[in-house]
């Protein structure tokens, strides 16, 4: 016989207890920030792909450099549209914050301009910043912002919006 989900009014006042505790430290836990190691796992792809533009072989298909979004499958995605992803993330979450190296990049990488390598390293410091920045927001701020990014990329796959 298939158990019922019980409801909050049908727990005894123990297991209410319990069950409100676990709620609560779930939202406290959504209102801290992210800690230093969580931010650089969420920046890993962005600082993989300029570090493998700094070495000077980056994969590529149909002209286009490509980058591995996450290590275990195989999902690519090229590099200026990673960047111009971060990049609306970003100006999203820091409005003042000027990212016109990181910009730049993308025009050049989207064009095929060959690149410098002092323009990479600038993006690597940019990096740097935005990730001391970002340590100021709450885990819940990041994750809606980022939510909100993914809702806007799938709504211009589907021709419902037009690309900014």
């Amino acid at each position: 016989m298939m158990n019922r989900p019980k409801t909050i009014a049908s727990l005894n006042k123990r297991e209410r207890a319990r069950y409100l505790a676990a709620c609560a430290r779930y939202q406290a836990e959504k209102q801290k920030p992210p800690v230093r190691r969580q931010m650089q796992a969420w920046l890993l792809p962005i600082r993989k792909a300029l570090a493998e533009i700094r070495t000077g072989e980056v994969d590529s298909y149909r002209g286009y450099p490509i980058t591995r979004i996450h290590h275990a499958d195989n999902d690519f995605a090229r590099v200026d549209f990673a960047i111009n992803g971060f990049l609306a993330l970003i100006s999203r979450l820091l409005p003042d914050y000027d990212l016109s190296p990181m910009q730049r990049l993308s025009k050049k990488l989207e064009n095929g301009v060959l690149l410098e390598l002092a323009e990479v390293n600038e993006c690597g410091l940019l990096l740097n910043d935005i990730e001391e920045r970002l340590l100021t927001f709450t885990r819940a701020q990041l994750k809606d912002a980022a939510d909100i990014e993914m809702i806007n990329i799938e709504l211009e796959r589907m021709d419902l919006k037009v690309a900014a």
